[in-house]
């Protein structure tokens, strides 16, 4: 489990940070994004579930008014991966100034070593 934790902030990072080298026009939004990511990568931490195999899921969520993360679609064939970044995503407060835009993520869970 420890590993798992390891390879979701490992994904979420290099999604994050890949997106930022990709276009140089505006850092600070990119910028931004890589801070979405990371608060997003520690709420997905510790999954309470025994991963068997590579699973994959885009996100599409957007920060409303209060700085709260909705979470308006998760994209995966794994109903209980569902549930879980449902659950530990929907309304946590983020720390972003970017609100009412929506955005997608893609998260990549990989099974412990």
């Amino acid at each position: 489990m420890k590993n798992l934790k390891i390879y979701v902030v490992a994904i979420l990072l290099a999604v994050g940070t890949t997106t930022s080298f990709a276009s140089n026009t505006t850092p600070k939004v990119e910028n931004k994004k890589v801070a979405v990511t990371t608060q997003i990568a520690e709420l997905l931490k510790n999954p309470e579930m025994e991963i068997n195999e590579d699973i994959e899921a885009k996100v599409t969520f957007m920060v409303n008014n209060k700085k709260e993360l909705v979470v308006i679609n998760v994209d995966t064939k794994n109903e209980s991966i569902d549930a879980f970044i449902k659950s530990r995503l929907n309304y946590k407060k983020l720390n972003t100034l970017k609100v009412g835009e929506e955005w997608v993520l893609p998260v990549r869970i990989i099974p412990a070593a």
